[in-house]
């Protein structure tokens, strides 16, 4: 499968899965909020903060890499052969890491800018979706804090990847109340 088609593919899930988080952003707090420590130590909401925060993060890391300019570009490097591995596979395993501190969710969520970090990854998405060529043609790296130098390519990869790993857990914590 050629890049562009990979890249086409991560782009379209990725808009499907934010439709579900926006859905689940919207529940009322008794749902979206309860708690379930035997499925996760996060609310199902809390899942939906921190995929937006990973992916408000995600959206200028893209845009770093389209100008090939920023503090955070690197001209080299390659991810390890473990997080090529989950990238490959589409699977994040459960339990294993720990979110880094920026893209934790806070103590308390405020809705209105909740929305706003979902809109800021559904534009962002939807733009780089248009330009695909451009982002797998990107020379440039930008450091993932766990999985190291990544590609526009894998960027967005794992934008997809973890969007979907969180709102599995989400899904699963609504299910069970």
């Amino acid at each position: 499968m050629s890049a562009g088609l990979e890249l086409a593919d991560d782009f379209a899930e990725i808009a499907r899965a934010l439709l579900r988080l926006r859905e689940i952003e919207a529940l009322p707090a008794a749902i979206s909020e309860a708690r379930r420590p035997e499925i996760s130590g996060w609310c199902a909401l809390e899942h939906v903060s921190h995929v937006a925060l990973a992916n408000e993060l995600i959206v200028r890391n893209l845009e770093t890499l389209a100008a090939n300019s920023g503090m955070l570009l690197l001209s080299e490097g390659e991810p390890s052969s473990e997080a090529l591995a989950v990238l490959v596979s589409g699977r994040i395993p459960r339990g294993v890491a720990q979110s880094p501190r920026m893209v934790r969710p806070p103590a308390k969520i405020d809705r209105a800018l909740l929305g706003d970090w979902l809109q800021t990854a559904e534009r962002g998405f939807a733009k780089f979706a248009q330009q695909s060529a451009q982002l797998a043609a990107a020379p440039g790296r930008v450091p993932h804090q766990l999985l190291g130098p990544l590609s526009a390519t894998l960027w967005v990869r794992f934008a997809n990847v973890h969007t979907r790993h969180h709102l599995s857990i989400a899904n699963e914590l609504l299910a069970a109340r």
